[in-house]
C-alpha cells in the first residue's frame, strides 16, 4: 500500500495542542461508611477505563481520517494506452441536400447522412489512440465535440444529430475555421482536418481556400469529400435537378490541395467506405505511449472503519447514559 500524500501524517500529534490536563483537586477526607467507600471506589475504576476507551477510540477516529486523507491506494497491473499521435477533426455537413436519397445502404435507398452517420461512426469507432473533434454545419458552424479519446461519445453525438440542424444552406469556410481553432494549438506529431460536404460554400463569412491556406502554415492537412450520386433519375427523388448539381469539386480540391490534402469524389458507399480506410492509411503515426500503472482507490476502508468506531463509541455512551 502507498500514500499520494504520505506528509499528511505529520498532523497526527495536532490533537494534544487542544488538550488540556485536568488539576485533581485534593478534598479534606471525611470518614465514610466501608460499603459506600467500596462503591465510590468502584464507580471511579469505571469511569476512568470509560475514558480510556473513549480516548482510544477518539485517536482511532483521528488516524482512520488522515489515512484517507493521504489517499491510499494499491498498485495494479502495468497496462500501455495505445496512443497514435494523431488528432482529427471530422467536419460533416448537415444542410439540406443531405436529405437526397441517392444512395444504397444494406440494400435500401436512404439519404446521404444516413450513409455518412453509418460509414464515418465505423471510422470512428476504429480510431482506438487517436484523438478526434466533430464539427457540424449548415448555414451555421458549432464544435459538437472538442478533442477526445471518447470515440463513443464522438459517435453519439453524430448519431443524433439531424439535417437542418444547423440550418439548410452550407458554410464549408466557417467550418472549417472552427476545426482549425480545436486542433491549432493541440501537441500531437500529426494533424488533419476530414472535410464531407455536398455542396458548395454559400453562407458564413469565411472563404473555404482562405481556411485551407490558414490550416497549411499551421500544419494541418484538409482531406476532402465531395458527396453526392451522379443519378440522374431527379423525379425518383422529387427533385428537379441532377442530384450533384450543387456539389462544387472545383472548390473541395482546392481546399485539399493547398493544404497538402487529398481530394476525394464518392458517389457510392462503398466508395466512402474506402476513401475513409484510404485517409486511415495517410494518416497513421504512431508514437511513444509511456506504461500506466492501474491505481486502487482504498480510500474508502479507513472512511468506513472510522464510522464504525464512531458507532461503537455512540453506542457505548448512549448505553451508559
Amino acid at each position: 500500500m502507498e500514500f499520494n500524500w504520505p506528509w499528511i501524517f505529520l498532523l497526527l500529534p495536532l490533537p494534544l495542542l487542544f488538550y488540556v490536563p485536568v488539576k485533581k483537586q485534593t478534598r479534606r477526607a471525611l470518614p465514610v461508611p466501608y460499603a459506600l467507600s467500596e462503591a465510590l471506589d468502584k464507580l471511579q475504576s469505571t469511569n476512568k477505563l470509560t475514558l480510556n476507551s473513549e480516548w482510544i477510540s477518539m485517536w482511532a477516529i483521528w488516524i482512520a481520517l488522515l489515512a484517507a486523507i493521504a489517499q491510499p491506494w494499491h498498485p495494479g497491473d502495468t497496462v500501455v494506452q495505445p496512443v497514435s499521435g494523431r488528432a482529427l477533426s471530422l467536419v460533416i455537413d448537415l444542410s439540406g441536400s443531405m436529405e437526397r436519397k441517392d444512395f444504397m445502404l444494406d440494400g435500401q435507398t436512404v439519404d446521404r447522412l444516413s450513409v455518412v452517420k453509418s460509414v464515418a461512426g465505423k471510422f470512428i469507432e476504429a480510431r482506438e489512440g487517436d484523438r478526434l473533434s466533430l464539427v457540424l454545419f449548415g448555414r451555421e458552424a458549432f464544435i459538437a465535440s472538442p478533442l477526445s479519446f471518447d470515440l463513443s461519445a464522438v459517435r453519439n453525438i453524430l448519431d443524433v444529430a439531424g439535417i437542418g440542424m444547423a440550418g439548410r444552406s452550407t458554410a464549408i469556410g466557417d467550418a472549417l475555421g472552427l476545426a482549425i481553432k480545436t486542433l491549432q494549438n493541440d501537441p500531437s506529431s500529426s494533424k488533419a482536418i476530414i472535410l464531407l460536404s455536398d455542396g458548395t460554400n454559400n453562407s458564413g463569412s469565411a472563404e473555404p481556400e482562405s481556411a485551407a491556406k490558414f490550416a497549411s502554415e499551421r500544419g494541418i492537412r484538409i482531406h476532402t469529400i465531395a458527396l453526392g450520386s451522379e443519378d440522374n433519375e431527379s423525379t425518383r427523388t422529387g427533385y428537379a435537378t441532377a442530384n450533384s448539381a450543387d456539389l462544387d469539386e472545383k472548390t473541395l480540391n482546392a481546399i485539399a490541395t493547398s493544404s497538402g490534402g487529398n481530394f476525394f469524389r464518392v458517389k457510392t458507399s462503398d466508395e466512402l467506405r474506402s476513401v475513409y480506410d484510404i485517409i486511415d492509411q495517410l494518416e497513421r503515426t504512431e508514437s511513444d505511449s509511456p506504461p500506466v500503472v492501474i491505481q486502487h482507490d482504498l480510500r474508502h476502508w479507513p472512511l468506513f472503519f472510522s464510522l464504525l468506531v464512531l458507532i461503537g463509541l455512540s453506542i457505548h455512551r448512549w448505553r451508559a447514559a
